[in-house]
């Protein structure tokens, strides 16, 4: 069960890794939640709402540290 749920979240993940490199970036955050709910976050609430998720201080979020917060 828990190998299908991670299994999601990483679909989930990757849907905001819009160039596939591995890390959402507050752009790639930004544009995806004007894409899906049809509103606009500005750049510094959507770096805000990365650096809550971010533990090794790059500004960007690893798929782990989406995880960690799912988990947490």
């Amino acid at each position: 069960m828990a190998d299908i749920v991670e299994t999601a979240a990483r679909k989930v993940f990757e849907r905001y890794d819009l160039d596939g490199d591995g890390l959402v970036t507050a752009d790639e955050y930004q544009k995806v939640v004007a894409e899906l709910e049809g509103s606009q976050i500005t750049e510094s609430e959507a770096q805000a709402l990365i650096d809550s998720l971010d533990t090794n201080g790059d500004r960007q979020m690893s798929f782990e540290e989406f995880w960690a917060a799912m988990n947490g």
